[in-house]
């Protein structure tokens, strides 16, 4: 898929399935809606979190990504506990990996 052609949508949601790049104000942020886990990828001068650059599990939402909003995101970290994420404003969303096309073979 090109540049052009990259589906981007205004907000996530539970019923949603895929991958899906966020960029916020300074970081981007791997929502894979299939396997119920996020990475955040850290962006240049942002501070680093454990976990950073590792999918981990999702527990809980309290807030799906929307553009021009924040999100909230609750990690199931078994070494620790449940750590959270509160995101800057995020400013796109768009898939990553198309969706899976039926009428393949």
């Amino acid at each position: 898929m090109s540049e052009a052609e990259t589906e981007t949508v205004q907000e996530l949601t539970a019923e949603m399935g895929g991958r899906w790049l966020v960029t916020t104000q300074g970081s981007t942020h791997v929502w894979d809606l299939d396997a119920w886990t996020y990475e955040r990828r850290p962006g240049k001068g942002r501070g680093n979190f454990q976990g950073d650059g590792v999918p981990q599990p999702i527990w809980c939402v309290k807030r799906f990504p929307k553009v021009g909003e924040s999100f909230y995101v609750e990690l199931d970290d078994t070494v620790d506990q449940v750590q959270t994420r509160l995101s800057t404003e995020v400013r796109r969303i768009e898939r990553i990996t198309p969706p899976d096309d039926v009428n393949q073979a």
